[in-house]
């Protein structure tokens, strides 16, 4: 079975006066989901169900503002292409006016290319592009741990692909990972008249384990441009940018 991951952007045009902010994430997930079929946004907002991440985001390169979404098989990225092409207008209730949605990429990568390297991987650099945060034991985790940071992307391996995964993965191959810089900041997501405490920015990280530990904590860094990492993914948190370093 071919297992396939998908990277979706959208540039977004707001109105004049009007701007992107990383919380709005929540909005545009609300407004996606009523262009779904009653059933399949059910199943969407099921508990465990979190085969996509999506975020709204600025994009300096680009001098745009972009909807980046993921989506973990076939089946749902074909479900999201066909609710994001149903019309050009997406309308924000909660902001009370509608978006202006442009060409839609979709970037596609097959699971076994992330899981192979033609040299041994040293390292990683994560941009956290959105606000990430962990819970642990009911509170929150504002430094991105290492174990934690894995644990999160293991979290879905079994909705990317039916290979088995040891357990003690997050701990194992956060043993073998040593951040060596980092440049992060606290952040706040407003989230549904709260904020969520977390952080945003770069970190820079060195493998040191054998060639298959390297091999497994670059992969997951890979996939984690489509799960997202930390909680709430689905709602804009999360987003990362992710350069592997060989």
């Amino acid at each position: 079975m071919k297992l396939v991951l998908y990277h979706i952007e959208i540039p977004v045009t707001f109105p004049e006066g009007r701007h992107a902010h990383p919380a709005m994430g929540s909005i545009f997930h609300g407004a996606l989901m009523e262009r779904f079929p009653p059933e399949v946004a059910n199943a969407f907002h099921q508990d465990g169900m979190r085969l996509y991440s999506q975020s709204i985001l600025w994009d300096e390169k680009k001098n745009t503002s972009l909807w980046r979404i993921g989506a973990l098989n076939d089946d749902v990225a074909a479900v999201f292409l066909d609710a994001l092409q149903t019309s050009p207008e997406l309308y924000l209730k909660q902001q009370g006016y509608a978006v202006h949605l442009g060409s839609i990429s979709c970037r596609k990568q097959a699971f076994n290319q992330i899981l192979h390297y033609k040299k041994k991987p040293k390292g990683a650099d994560v941009v956290f592009l959105t606000t990430t945060s962990f819970k642990r034991q009911g509170s929150y985790v504002l430094f991105p741990e290492l174990p934690l940071l894995y644990q999160s992307v293991l979290l879905r391996w079994p909705m990317m692909t039916p290979i088995p995964m040891e357990p003690e993965a997050a701990q194992v191959l956060g043993y073998y990972t040593v951040i060596r810089k980092y440049d992060l900041h606290t952040a706040l997501f407003h989230l549904e008249g709260r904020s969520v405490p977390g952080f945003a920015g770069r970190l820079g990280i060195r493998f040191c384990g054998n060639q298959d530990v390297n091999c497994l904590a670059a992969a997951l860094l890979q996939c984690a441009v489509y799960t997202g990492i930390g909680i709430k993914t689905a709602l804009g948190m999360g987003a990362v940018r992710v350069r592997i370093f060989e």
